[in-house]
């Protein structure tokens, strides 16, 4: 198969779940679980500034942001070009048990909007954070949950747990090294924090 007939598929799958998304009224969340097919990269694309998609993966009014978990690359695009990218860390894929909970720790696919946006954020920790503290995992209303530093000076918030923020450790950026957030360097993130507003879509893939 060519490189153009590549493209012309991956954007004909693409395009046939969003249509279904779209034919059965999904809500905003149902959407964002569908088994979304890789984007249609352009082959050969020259980087920033250059036209990387043939087509937006939807129609989609100003700037958005696609996440390439292989390429470990957040891209800001707009329509079909890219107006800036940065190097970014995603999640292990590695698994936890305890106190009779599991966890995988992978970045998720599909679609996503950036529900809020903070500078200096504060973490809610998790159980499974006090699990491989070896602490005694506090009650869920226990103000020591909340903790400052861990998500770097800047965060932008997905949903469902996962959120893109910077990191004090912007030297393992390129690698899966979270716990399925997308961790961008301090300067990267506040840039994007500025360039972006509550709503936008996030394309992760």
């Amino acid at each position: 198969m060519n490189g153009s007939a590549g493209v012309r598929k991956c954007g004909s799958a693409l395009g046939a779940v969003l249509a279904l998304a779209a034919a059965c009224a999904l809500p905003a969340r149902a959407a964002a679980q569908l088994p979304l097919q890789p984007l249609a990269l352009e082959h050969g694309a020259a980087g920033e500034g250059a036209e990387r998609y043939r087509d937006p993966p939807v129609n989609v009014e100003g700037k958005y942001v696609v996440i390439s978990l292989a390429e470990h690359r957040l891209y800001l695009m707009e329509e079909s070009r890219v107006l800036w990218s940065s190097v970014v860390g995603t999640g292990t894929g590695t698994r936890l048990e305890g106190a009779g909970q599991r966890w995988e720790f992978s970045t998720p696919r599909g679609m996503f909007r950036v529900q809020r946006k903070e500078k200096n954020p504060r973490w809610y920790v998790p159980d499974w954070q006090y699990i491989e503290r070896k602490q005694p995992i506090p009650d869920p209303e226990d103000p020591v949950r909340w903790e400052r530093g861990m998500l770097g000076t800047t965060a932008l918030f997905l949903g469902e747990g996962i959120a893109v923020h910077g990191t004090n450790h912007p030297e393992l950026l390129g690698q899966d090294v979270s716990h399925g957030c997308i961790r961008m360097s301090n300067e990267a993130v506040r840039y994007l924090y500025h360039q972006i507003d509550v709503g936008t879509p996030v394309f992760i893939y």
